[in-house]
Protein backbone atom coordinates (compact mmCIF):
# COMPACT_ATOMS: atom_id res chain seq x y z
CA UNK A 1 0.00 0.00 0.00
CA UNK A 2 0.90 3.80 -0.60
CA UNK A 3 0.45 6.15 2.31
CA UNK A 4 -0.03 10.16 2.00
CA UNK A 5 0.61 11.58 5.35
CA UNK A 6 -1.17 15.06 5.80
CA UNK A 7 0.32 17.58 8.27
CA UNK A 8 3.71 16.27 8.51
CA UNK A 9 5.03 18.95 10.43
CA UNK A 10 2.53 18.57 13.75
CA UNK A 11 2.77 15.87 16.55
CA UNK A 12 0.81 13.55 15.15
CA UNK A 13 2.63 13.87 11.25
CA UNK A 14 6.23 13.31 12.87
CA UNK A 15 4.87 10.36 14.87
CA UNK A 16 3.13 9.08 11.76
CA UNK A 17 6.30 8.94 9.66
CA UNK A 18 8.31 7.50 12.47
CA UNK A 19 5.62 4.46 12.60
CA UNK A 20 5.45 4.40 8.62
CA UNK A 21 9.63 4.81 7.78
CA UNK A 22 9.52 1.56 6.48
CA UNK A 23 6.37 1.70 3.91
CA UNK A 24 5.77 3.48 0.91
CA UNK A 25 4.73 7.30 2.01
CA UNK A 26 4.73 10.30 0.90
CA UNK A 27 4.39 13.24 3.74
CA UNK A 28 2.80 16.63 2.89
CA UNK A 29 3.08 19.53 5.27
CA UNK A 30 0.83 23.21 5.22
CA UNK A 31 3.24 24.86 2.75
CA UNK A 32 3.13 21.30 -0.23
CA UNK A 33 -0.66 20.93 0.20
CA UNK A 34 -3.67 23.45 0.74
CA UNK A 35 -6.67 21.08 2.06
CA UNK A 36 -9.02 23.72 2.22
CA UNK A 37 -8.58 23.46 -1.92
CA UNK A 38 -10.42 20.38 -3.63
CA UNK A 39 -8.81 21.20 -6.91
CA UNK A 40 -5.23 21.29 -5.60
CA UNK A 41 -6.39 17.74 -3.45
CA UNK A 42 -7.74 16.01 -6.29
CA UNK A 43 -3.94 17.06 -8.46
CA UNK A 44 -2.26 15.83 -5.50
CA UNK A 45 -3.99 12.60 -5.20
CA UNK A 46 -4.02 11.77 -9.14
CA UNK A 47 -0.21 12.47 -8.77
CA UNK A 48 0.48 9.88 -5.75
CA UNK A 49 -2.18 7.88 -6.22
CA UNK A 50 -2.02 6.66 -2.37
CA UNK A 51 -4.28 3.45 -1.45
CA UNK A 52 -4.55 5.67 2.39
CA UNK A 53 -4.69 9.31 3.10
CA UNK A 54 -4.14 9.96 6.86
CA UNK A 55 -5.29 13.33 7.82
CA UNK A 56 -3.24 14.57 10.65
CA UNK A 57 -3.67 18.22 10.16
CA UNK A 58 -5.92 20.47 12.14
CA UNK A 59 -6.37 23.50 14.23
CA UNK A 60 -5.46 22.90 17.66
CA UNK A 61 -5.40 25.71 19.78
CA UNK A 62 -8.45 25.17 21.59
CA UNK A 63 -9.01 28.68 23.46
CA UNK A 64 -8.28 30.78 20.16
CA UNK A 65 -10.73 29.00 18.40
CA UNK A 66 -13.62 30.64 20.47
CA UNK A 67 -12.06 33.74 18.29
CA UNK A 68 -11.55 32.40 15.28
CA UNK A 69 -14.57 29.86 15.05
CA UNK A 70 -14.47 30.82 11.31
CA UNK A 71 -10.79 29.04 10.36
CA UNK A 72 -11.34 26.22 13.02
CA UNK A 73 -14.49 25.35 11.19
CA UNK A 74 -12.80 25.27 7.41
CA UNK A 75 -9.67 23.39 9.01
CA UNK A 76 -11.57 20.96 10.83
CA UNK A 77 -14.38 21.21 9.40
CA UNK A 78 -15.15 21.75 5.92
CA UNK A 79 -11.64 20.54 4.91
CA UNK A 80 -12.38 17.25 5.73
CA UNK A 81 -15.82 16.95 4.08
CA UNK A 82 -13.58 17.80 0.48
CA UNK A 83 -10.59 15.44 1.68
CA UNK A 84 -13.22 12.93 2.16
CA UNK A 85 -15.13 13.58 -1.49
CA UNK A 86 -11.41 13.21 -2.98
CA UNK A 87 -10.72 10.13 -1.21
CA UNK A 88 -13.82 8.54 -2.50
CA UNK A 89 -13.58 9.60 -6.01
CA UNK A 90 -9.93 8.52 -6.39
CA UNK A 91 -11.06 5.15 -4.31
CA UNK A 92 -8.58 5.61 -1.16
CA UNK A 93 -9.30 5.32 2.18
CA UNK A 94 -9.47 7.96 4.59
CA UNK A 95 -8.33 8.32 8.30
CA UNK A 96 -8.96 11.43 9.91
CA UNK A 97 -8.23 11.94 13.71
CA UNK A 98 -11.02 13.71 15.52
CA UNK A 99 -11.32 14.59 19.31
CA UNK A 100 -12.57 13.77 22.80
CA UNK A 101 -14.17 17.78 22.66
CA UNK A 102 -16.94 16.44 20.78
CA UNK A 103 -18.69 15.65 23.62
CA UNK A 104 -19.88 17.94 26.96
CA UNK A 105 -18.72 16.10 29.35
CA UNK A 106 -21.82 15.26 31.17
CA UNK A 107 -21.62 11.34 30.77
CA UNK A 108 -19.63 10.49 33.81
CA UNK A 109 -19.33 6.76 32.75
CA UNK A 110 -17.59 7.69 29.52
CA UNK A 111 -18.78 7.98 25.70
CA UNK A 112 -18.47 5.24 23.16
CA UNK A 113 -18.19 5.29 19.43
CA UNK A 114 -22.26 5.25 18.95
CA UNK A 115 -22.88 8.38 21.14
CA UNK A 116 -24.11 11.38 19.93
CA UNK A 117 -21.50 14.46 19.64
CA UNK A 118 -22.43 17.56 21.67
CA UNK A 119 -19.49 19.86 22.05
CA UNK A 120 -19.67 23.14 24.47
CA UNK A 121 -16.95 25.11 22.61
CA UNK A 122 -15.92 26.20 19.14
CA UNK A 123 -12.82 23.59 18.66
CA UNK A 124 -14.65 20.66 19.32
CA UNK A 125 -17.91 22.14 17.58
CA UNK A 126 -15.84 22.04 14.52
CA UNK A 127 -14.14 18.91 15.05
CA UNK A 128 -18.05 17.82 15.37
CA UNK A 129 -18.19 18.97 12.08
CA UNK A 130 -15.74 17.45 9.88
CA UNK A 131 -16.81 14.51 11.26
CA UNK A 132 -20.18 14.60 10.15
CA UNK A 133 -18.97 16.05 6.07
CA UNK A 134 -16.96 13.03 6.51
CA UNK A 135 -19.38 10.12 7.29
CA UNK A 136 -22.05 12.47 5.36
CA UNK A 137 -19.70 12.11 2.48
CA UNK A 138 -18.24 8.45 2.47
CA UNK A 139 -21.80 6.57 3.63
CA UNK A 140 -23.81 8.66 0.95
CA UNK A 141 -24.35 6.34 -2.00
CA UNK A 142 -25.83 8.08 -5.28
CA UNK A 143 -25.75 7.79 -9.19
CA UNK A 144 -22.32 9.41 -8.84
CA UNK A 145 -20.70 7.43 -6.59
CA UNK A 146 -22.19 4.47 -6.62
CA UNK A 147 -20.67 2.46 -3.26
CA UNK A 148 -19.61 3.87 0.20
CA UNK A 149 -16.72 5.18 0.60
CA UNK A 150 -13.63 3.85 2.86
CA UNK A 151 -12.44 4.97 6.12
CA UNK A 152 -11.46 5.45 10.18
CA UNK A 153 -12.68 8.40 12.23
CA UNK A 154 -10.09 8.00 14.93
CA UNK A 155 -10.80 9.59 17.91
CA UNK A 156 -8.48 9.80 20.22
CA UNK A 157 -7.52 12.46 23.67
CA UNK A 158 -4.99 14.18 25.77
CA UNK A 159 -2.28 13.64 23.48
CA UNK A 160 1.66 14.45 23.88
CA UNK A 161 4.50 13.37 22.18
CA UNK A 162 7.89 14.37 21.11
CA UNK A 163 7.08 17.07 18.54
CA UNK A 164 4.32 19.53 19.63
CA UNK A 165 3.64 21.43 23.13
CA UNK A 166 1.68 19.35 24.83
CA UNK A 167 0.82 19.01 28.69
CA UNK A 168 3.71 16.33 29.68
CA UNK A 169 6.61 18.97 28.43
CA UNK A 170 4.62 21.83 30.02
CA UNK A 171 4.39 20.77 33.20
CA UNK A 172 8.00 19.58 33.11
CA UNK A 173 9.12 23.20 32.16
CA UNK A 174 6.97 25.08 34.46
CA UNK A 175 8.19 23.16 37.53
CA UNK A 176 11.78 24.14 36.33
CA UNK A 177 10.53 28.05 37.39
CA UNK A 178 8.11 27.29 39.89
CA UNK A 179 8.06 24.41 42.20
CA UNK A 180 4.20 25.45 43.23
CA UNK A 181 1.69 24.71 40.37
CA UNK A 182 -2.06 24.82 40.33
CA UNK A 183 -3.39 22.69 38.00
CA UNK A 184 -7.28 21.97 37.59
CA UNK A 185 -8.75 18.14 39.46
CA UNK A 186 -12.12 18.08 38.43
CA UNK A 187 -11.75 17.39 34.67
CA UNK A 188 -11.14 13.59 33.74
CA UNK A 189 -10.13 12.09 30.80
CA UNK A 190 -7.36 9.15 29.16
CA UNK A 191 -4.00 10.82 28.49
CA UNK A 192 -2.26 9.11 25.30
CA UNK A 193 0.67 9.19 23.50
CA UNK A 194 0.94 10.33 20.25
CA UNK A 195 3.42 7.18 19.03
CA UNK A 196 0.87 4.58 21.02
CA UNK A 197 -1.83 6.45 18.97
CA UNK A 198 0.06 6.12 15.43
CA UNK A 199 0.91 2.69 15.68
CA UNK A 200 -2.07 1.33 16.73
CA UNK A 201 -3.64 3.15 13.66
CA UNK A 202 -1.37 1.57 11.44
CA UNK A 203 -1.77 -1.86 12.86
CA UNK A 204 -5.79 -0.93 12.20
CA UNK A 205 -5.08 0.12 8.96
CA UNK A 206 -3.32 -3.07 7.62
CA UNK A 207 -5.36 -5.80 9.80
CA UNK A 208 -8.17 -5.17 6.98
CA UNK A 209 -10.60 -6.83 9.63
CA UNK A 210 -12.54 -3.57 10.54
CA UNK A 211 -15.19 -1.87 8.90
CA UNK A 212 -15.22 1.83 7.91
CA UNK A 213 -16.84 3.59 11.15
CA UNK A 214 -15.43 5.68 14.00
CA UNK A 215 -12.87 3.71 16.35
CA UNK A 216 -11.85 5.39 20.18
CA UNK A 217 -7.80 4.80 20.14
CA UNK A 218 -6.46 6.28 23.47
CA UNK A 219 -4.17 4.60 26.24
CA UNK A 220 -6.32 2.88 29.13
CA UNK A 221 -7.38 4.08 32.35
CA UNK A 222 -9.13 7.49 33.30
CA UNK A 223 -7.38 10.20 35.18
CA UNK A 224 -7.39 14.26 36.10
CA UNK A 225 -5.62 17.06 35.47
CA UNK A 226 -3.86 16.75 38.86
CA UNK A 227 -3.44 13.08 38.95
CA UNK A 228 -1.60 13.14 35.57
CA UNK A 229 0.62 16.15 36.69
CA UNK A 230 1.67 14.32 39.57
CA UNK A 231 2.46 11.29 38.09
CA UNK A 232 4.45 12.97 35.18
CA UNK A 233 7.13 14.73 38.42
CA UNK A 234 6.87 11.41 39.83
CA UNK A 235 8.36 9.59 37.18
CA UNK A 236 10.43 12.65 36.23
CA UNK A 237 11.82 12.59 39.33
CA UNK A 238 10.88 16.41 39.66
CA UNK A 239 9.73 18.10 43.52
CA UNK A 240 7.15 20.07 42.79
CA UNK A 241 4.08 20.90 45.23
CA UNK A 242 1.01 20.37 42.73
CA UNK A 243 -1.91 22.24 43.98
CA UNK A 244 -5.29 20.45 43.18
CA UNK A 245 -8.19 23.28 41.77
CA UNK A 246 -11.45 23.96 40.26
CA UNK A 247 -12.09 24.77 36.71
CA UNK A 248 -13.64 27.74 37.73
CA UNK A 249 -10.37 28.68 39.60
CA UNK A 250 -8.55 28.64 36.05
CA UNK A 251 -10.75 30.08 33.73
CA UNK A 252 -9.83 29.91 30.00
CA UNK A 253 -11.66 31.48 26.82
CA UNK A 254 -13.07 27.59 26.09
CA UNK A 255 -15.38 25.43 27.85
CA UNK A 256 -14.12 22.11 28.71
CA UNK A 257 -15.80 18.68 29.12
CA UNK A 258 -15.71 17.32 32.79
CA UNK A 259 -15.63 13.96 31.84
CA UNK A 260 -14.26 12.92 28.57
CA UNK A 261 -13.26 9.37 28.72
CA UNK A 262 -13.45 7.64 25.43
CA UNK A 263 -14.70 3.91 25.99
CA UNK A 264 -13.05 1.80 23.20
CA UNK A 265 -16.00 -1.03 22.30
CA UNK A 266 -14.31 -2.29 19.11
CA UNK A 267 -10.42 -2.56 19.17
CA UNK A 268 -7.54 -4.20 21.22
CA UNK A 269 -7.34 -2.06 24.47
CA UNK A 270 -3.52 -0.13 24.19
CA UNK A 271 -1.37 -0.37 27.23
CA UNK A 272 -2.40 1.98 30.48
CA UNK A 273 -1.72 5.64 30.38
CA UNK A 274 1.02 5.32 32.95
CA UNK A 275 2.98 2.18 31.02
CA UNK A 276 3.11 4.67 28.00
CA UNK A 277 3.97 7.58 30.46
CA UNK A 278 6.68 6.18 31.90
CA UNK A 279 7.89 4.93 28.62
CA UNK A 280 7.67 9.12 27.19
CA UNK A 281 9.60 10.57 30.29
CA UNK A 282 12.27 8.05 30.52
CA UNK A 283 13.05 8.98 26.54
CA UNK A 284 13.09 12.42 27.67
CA UNK A 285 15.68 12.14 30.07
CA UNK A 286 17.88 10.44 27.58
Amino acid sequence: MRFLILGKDGMLGHDLESVFGNDDFIAYGKADLDITDYNKIMEKLMTVQPDVVINATGYTNVDLAEKEGVAAEKINGYAVGLLAKACREVDATLVHFSTDYVFNGDKKSGYTEEDATNPINAYGKSKALGEKLLADEMDHINEVMPKEGKYFLIRTSWLYGHHGKNFVNTMIETAKKNKTLQVVADQYGKPTWSMDLCRQVKWLIESKEYPSGIYHITNEGVTSWHEFAREIFRLAGISANVVACASADYPRDAARPKYSALINNKLPPLRTWKEALNEYVTGLEQ
